[in-house]
């Protein structure tokens, strides 16, 4: 039964869909409901230039333009992504659900540490942080579907590979058993 279940394409599947969604919109930057910004999962990966000018200059020469460092907490759920990609890749580890299930669930983690980040770093940007941007707007962020996306699939990864150890930990049970009740039933026999 364990070695037929489709169950074991949910891991590599949902992370290869995790990989591919930090190319779709992570956040969109809003202000009074106008939307100023989108800003890719790749982008907080490797880092970004913003699109907008919210400065409080009208000169086109004096526009600071704030450079962004690429975001840890996106590196490494993408990081984690590509590791358990290459675990599922390597047949040795192919069935190691335990370690796939852990680099799911640290993907998982990163990518909520990423929204956590991302609202603290607004919060302390409006509250007079060290940015160089006016932020006496009403700037909000929301966190978009590829954001979602990526966030679901190191869930489902994680779920499965844990469904998955616990169904080869029952069948290697099953396994030491059934042939145990043969031997007894030959002694009960002869």
């Amino acid at each position: 039964m364990f070695k037929s279940t489709p169950l074991k394409l949910f891991s590599p599947i949902s992370l290869l869909i995790a990989f591919f969604g930090f190319f779709l919109p992570f956040t969109d930057i809003n202000c009074n409901d106008t939307k100023l910004d989108t800003i890719n999962g790749i982008e907080l990966v490797r880092g970004y230039t913003q699109d907008f000018d919210i400065t409080s200059s009208n000169n086109n020469e004096n526009k600071q333009i704030e450079r962004y460092d690429p975001n840890i907490f996106a590196l490494n759920a993408m990081l984690a992504a590509l590791m358990g990609l290459v675990i599922f890749i390597i047949k040795k580890f192919r069935t190691a659900y335990a370690l796939q299930a852990i680099v799911s669930i640290i993907g998982f983690v990163f990518m909520l540490g990423l929204m956590i980040d991302l609202k603290s770093k607004l919060a302390q940007a409006q509250n007079g942080g060290n940015s160089k941007l006016n932020f006496s707007l009403n700037l909000q962020f929301e966190m978009r579907f590829g954001y979602w996306l990526v966030t679901c699939c190191f869930l489902v990864a994680a779920i499965a590979n844990i469904l998955l150890m616990r169904l080869k930990k029952q069948d290697q049970i099953v396994g030491e058993v059934e042939p145990k009740l043969w031997e007894d039933e030959a002694i009960k026999e002869g």
